[in-house]
């Protein structure tokens, strides 16, 4: 039996990242597996417990197929909290790791948090069974804005991940940055290995269609948050529309950390009000930002630190240029054809490039191409690595 975590893609309808990825290694595994049980952490249990059929149904797709759909959704402490506290109401079934797990089984852990799940998981992770743990990324470690006390729950999740079997790392920087933090913190490491996303979406790859160069569209995926860069990006835009440039700005991605969704917001209001063409979604689905995608020009990507950079994959993957860091986990996924790098720090040379490619049709053109034909990792790909570590 593989018993499976997949508390960030069923208590909120969330279509961030983790979220989306989530619900793909789920239905892989649900394809693939016979013997599967989904759990989430219901913090106020102290415990795990089988998904009831509200997270069931945001588990498959947090989209009601009829009806209203949800309101965007903000990815933090509260709504997650008052998410789970609805979840508990339902009085969902518990699930004990220490009479339920055997030699025989193994518990997949898609996602940690640092809530409680933290001194759960270490009192029984020496029990039978073995435990496998993904690693997305160590940002607040380096975010200067985290508090201290954010800081240290972060680096007891990375000294748990240490007591699993196996951590499983978005990406070779990711794999690297959590090794060199094992070390500087003296701590005794487990087993790593590296394993690429693929591309999120499910549906098969579509025909290669020509970037839009009548009405130029520039799109940037990502939640409203600091780390994100957003606050750049949108100078060097306003830069280039008071200089005449025509082009609209899409942005999709839910709120994060309201002090920092605010602000950006704040900004993003009073550049429509001014007169500029900046458009925000904070809530699509998969059809709609696979639409997005297929309208845009071309994709920016200014976030200053990933721990993979699925938006990047995902332009590629619609045969579309991206401009992006070269640094670390971004650097990583970008690097090839269709992607030009950029100081994405500085606002002038993020709308230098942004303007280059806005006014050099033909460029754009060849980018898009290129983009296109690079190979792209699908979920049956990601499959075959992931079997034998499970």
């Amino acid at each position: 039996m593989v018993y499976v975590d997949v508390t960030s893609a069923c208590l909120l309808p969330l279509q961030s990242g983790i979220p989306r990825t989530t619900r793909g290694i789920y239905s892989l595994l649900q394809r693939n597996i016979p013997n599967l049980q989904p759990l989430t952490w219901q913090p106020f249990f102290w415990s795990y417990t089988e998904l009831s059929s509200h997270a069931k149904k945001l588990l498959h797709n947090p989209f009601p197929s009829t009806g209203k759909r949800h309101s965007t959704p903000k990815d933090w402490l509260l709504p997650l909290l008052w998410a789970s506290f609805q979840d508990a109401c339902t009085h969902p079934k518990s699930w004990s790791m220490r009479k339920s797990l055997t030699e025989k089984d193994t518990l997949f852990v898609t996602s940690l948090f640092p809530d409680n799940r933290l001194p759960y998981l270490r009192k029984h992770l020496l029990g039978p069974g073995r435990k496998v743990v993904l690693f997305h990324d160590a940002i607040p470690l380096l975010d200067q804005h985290v508090p201290t006390l954010g800081k240290k729950l972060h680096e007891s999740m990375l000294r748990l991940m240490s007591e699993f079997d196996l951590v499983i790392c978005v990406s070779q920087s990711a794999q690297t940055h959590l090794n060199s933090l094992w070390k500087e913190r003296g701590i005794h490491p487990t087993k790593t290995q590296a394993l690429n996303w693929p591309v999120p979406f499910t549906s098969e790859r579509p025909a290669y269609t020509l970037p839009a160069l009548d009405k130029k569209k520039v799109l940037y995926v990502a939640r409203l948050k600091r780390m994100k860069n957003h606050s750049t990006l949108l100078v060097a835009c306003e830069k280039l529309w008071k200089n005449h440039h025509d082009f609209t700005l899409e942005l999709i991605g839910c709120e994060d950390v309201p002090m920092e969704s605010r602000e950006l917001l704040k900004k993003i209001n009073e550049l429509k009000k001014s007169g500029f063409p900046v458009l925000w979604r904070g809530h699509v689905s998969d059809a709609e930002l696979h639409a997005a995608y297929q309208s845009c020009t071309f994709t920016v990507f200014p976030s200053l630190m990933e721990g993979f950079g699925l938006p990047i994959v995902e332009s590629l993957w619609h045969g579309r240029p991206v401009l992006c860091g070269s640094s670390g986990a971004i650097g990583e996924v970008s690097q090839g054809a269709g992607t030009i790098p950029v100081d994405v720090t500085d606002s002038d040379s993020l709308a230098s490039s942004i303007k280059q490619l806005l006014d050099d049709p033909k460029r754009c053109q060849t980018l898009a191409e290129e983009a296109y034909q690079r190979p792209v990792r699908t979920w049956a790909d990601y499959w075959r690595e992931l079997e034998p570590l499970l």
